[in-house]
């Protein structure tokens, strides 16, 4: 099977090394967020958005353009259809639109429209770039174990991408000092991790991870405690990873800040090996002595946000 998988935006590197690792195939970036490889079976890969068989892939300039495509392509249907459009970019025609004239081209061949068939004629529009193909799985980055959810909260595939970039192993001690809901926790412990430590100074984000990782049916260590009782739980350099998210907005953000210098300040000694944080402003002139080892810039929606990965 030709396969085509979505991700997230500036992370593609993590999809492919995860195909790599599940797959045993080599897997290539075609544009952004967008990621090929072939395949004779459908495995769960935990970086990704959706997936889909493709049928076909082509570059565009109009509406005019892909309806051109679409009628060159034969479309094996044995029941019934339905056309479902992901539509990425600037353009004079909408989703809708692109649902309603592809699904006319496949009913005047003489197939059958059901608008809650599992058939899902899937057409993924990503600026020039179209790709058509049958629909296997989508909003995949929703998790089924996410009850509860905390301000600010990453969602799965963000979650575990994070874990990858932190080179995270089983055998690893985690912590997580401001946790939310636990998703980044989960996910180690969905990967078997075991040594897995998550604090917040909210109860309620306390509560919200405790109720999660029920869910998923595993047990996490949740403690309420602010920053400063890392040192008093962890021995120097006995924690691998450290591996959160912390955000600034304007309604906190002199608070944000402190908080940004207390968890460089409180992770600098207990830490042995790498700190990865999600931010969504440069955290480098905070950072405390540590070595920047890597960055990345990620887009999710029309948000753009920063990976940091720091060493000791």
């Amino acid at each position: 099977m030709k396969l085509i998988v979505r991700t997230i935006k500036g992370l593609e590197e993590i999809t492919i090394r995860e195909i790599k690792e599940k797959y045993k195939y080599n897997a290539k970036k075609i544009t952004k967020g967008v990621v090929y490889f072939e395949a004779k079976e459908v495995k769960e890969l935990r970086s990704i958005n959706s997936i889909y068989e493709l049928i076909s892939r082509f570059k565009f300039k109009n509406k005019t353009d892909i309806l051109k495509e679409i009628k060159k392509l034969e479309f094996k249907i044995e029941e019934d259809f339905v056309v479902r459009c992901n539509r990425e970019g600037n353009h004079k025609f909408n989703s809708l639109e692109i649902e309603k004239s592809i699904g006319e081209i496949i009913y005047k061949e003489g197939n059958n429209v059901n608008l809650n068939s599992k058939n899902i004629i899937y057409v993924d529009i990503v600026d020039n770039y179209c790709f058509v193909g049958k629909l296997i799985g989508r909003d995949l980055c929703k998790r089924n174990y996410k009850l509860r959810i905390s301000q600010d909260s990453v969602n799965g595939c963000l979650a575990y991408s994070l874990l990858m970039l932190a080179d995270y192993k089983q055998e690893d001690v985690l912590v997580d000092p401001l946790c939310k809901d636990g998703t980044i926790l989960i996910e180690a412990g969905l990967i078997k991790g075991k040594k897995i430590y998550g604090f917040d100074n909210n109860l309620y984000n306390i509560k919200n991870s405790e109720v999660n990782s029920r869910l998923a049916k595993l047990k996490i260590n949740l403690i309420k405690a602010d920053l400063s009782w890392l040192e008093t739980k962890f021995k120097k350099n006995s924690v691998n990873k450290i591996v959160t998210t912390i955000f600034v907005h304007k309604r906190n953000k002199d608070d944000s800040i402190k908080e940004i210098k207390e968890l460089l300040h409180y992770s600098k000694n207990i830490l042995k090996n790498k700190l990865v944080i999600l931010s969504n402003i440069d955290l480098e002139k905070y950072s405390n002595n540590f070595k920047l080892k890597d960055k990345y810039n990620i887009n999710i929606g029309d948000n753009l946000y920063k990976i940091y990965i720091f060493g000791i």
